[in-house]
């Protein structure tokens, strides 16, 4: 399975083609990843810089000699039931989801044994918590403590040190972590760095009393907190822009200059519009029932890859394809996206998010949907 990405990386298999190729059982579109040798240096062709450059994946060779447990792909049917492997560096059990074709965002499953706590740790990096299942207590710093519960999103400021303990005596807690690991160790190449940085970000993280209670709302849709204590049943606001019935919530968390986490809700019997945009995504699905199509070059039905969501799926879209959400089921649907925000702009991507209006878009996209309402 590794020599798939590799290729993927390398450009010479598609991402349509990987699609086909991946199995959809269990962890959906996920597959355990298979640990191989060291590969030789990639050098880069005649027309970059003169040919004869080695190209620096850092990422990518961390992924290949990790010894932690990991998977990849493009999607996972329930992380709250994935099945998770021992993780003795964190005095837990958990499970790396390396999304193929990213390397700003990941994700990480960590289970807490019950009555017990996960090693403490700092990272130079950025992440979100989201509570999957469980109930428990974060500490940071010496400073402060968040209590948590499932459904509960809380910011993990860059480089606090943080413990997470379960309260629960008789059954395990599971947090999912998304992170700009990839991104920091794509640019410094060092774990050292990441790991053992001694550095106060005083600008992201003062200890303040109030940090994880306090929630401004400083836009219409923009909310500045660190803490929601569940977001499965906290505030939207309408979004018709996005397709009738469509409401969402964004949050800027934790001084946080990349990941930038948002919350959408739609309709019974409606969908979102397909749109692309030139960034990662990490999709968390909190409830509901529904599919996604993706495409790379456009959004045409017969061609898009179809993949199905529930409660507890999460799909990282390849970047820059096209994508739409649907929902099929009897409830409103409503999903948590991790994005990098205006972050690729800032590095000059000269790409802008584009979005297939209801007149543009291909006509059998709506008779698909009309029959699976109509199966469902």
């Amino acid at each position: 399975m590794a020599n798939l990405f590799d290729e993927l990386q390398m450009g010479t298999i598609s991402r349509r083609k990987l699609f086909e190729l991946l199995p959809v059982a269990g962890a959906g579109a996920l597959a355990a990843r298979a640990q191989t040798a060291t590969d030789p240096p990639k050098i880069s062709a005649a027309n970059i810089g003169g040919g004869g450059r080695i190209e620096r994946d850092f990422y990518r060779q961390w992924i290949k000699n990790s010894k932690l447990p990991m998977v990849e792909g493009y999607s996972i049917l329930d992380a709250a039931k994935q099945e998770v492997q021992p993780w003795p560096e964190t005095d837990g059990r958990g499970l790396y989801l390396n999304f193929s074709g990213n390397v700003h965002m990941d994700a990480v499953i960590q289970e807490i044994p019950p009555g017990k706590a996960l090693t403490p740790a700092k990272h130079f990096y950025e992440q979100l918590t989201y509570v999957l299942s469980g109930r428990g207590y974060t500490t940071f710093g010496g400073k402060n403590k968040v209590e948590w519960g499932e459904g509960s999103l809380f910011a993990v400021p860059v480089n606090v040190e943080h413990r997470h303990y379960n309260s629960d005596s008789a059954h395990p807690a599971r947090l999912l972590y998304i992170t700009s690991f990839p991104f920091m160790l794509q640019v410094f190449g060092s774990m050292g760095l990441i790991n053992d940085l001694n550095f106060n970000f005083n600008d992201r993280y003062d200890g303040a009393p109030d940090y994880f209670t306090s929630t401004k709302r400083v836009r219409k849709r923009w909310d500045k907190t660190n803490f929601v204590k569940d977001i499965r049943k906290s505030e939207v606001v309408d979004w018709p822009e996005r397709g009738e019935g469509n409401a969402s919530m964004y949050w800027d968390m934790a001084g946080n200059s990349i990941l930038e986490p948002h919350m959408s809700e739609f309709e019974v019997g409606s969908y979102k519009l397909g749109h692309r945009h030139p960034y990662e995504a990490i999709i968390l699905t909190l409830n509901g029932k529904g599919f996604s199509l993706a495409e790379k070059e456009r959004l045409k039905d017969s061609e898009a890859i179809k993949i199905d969501w529930q409660a507890g799926t999460i799909v990282s879209p390849p970047f820059f394809w096209y994508h739409q959400h649907f929902n099929t089921g009897i409830t409103k649907a409503r999903y948590l996206a991790i994005t990098e925000g205006d972050f690729p702009i800032r590095l000059g991507f000269p790409l802008q998010v584009e979005q297939i209006e209801a007149n543009q878009e291909d006509p059998e996209i709506k008779t698909h949907f009309e029959r699976e309402l109509h199966h469902g």
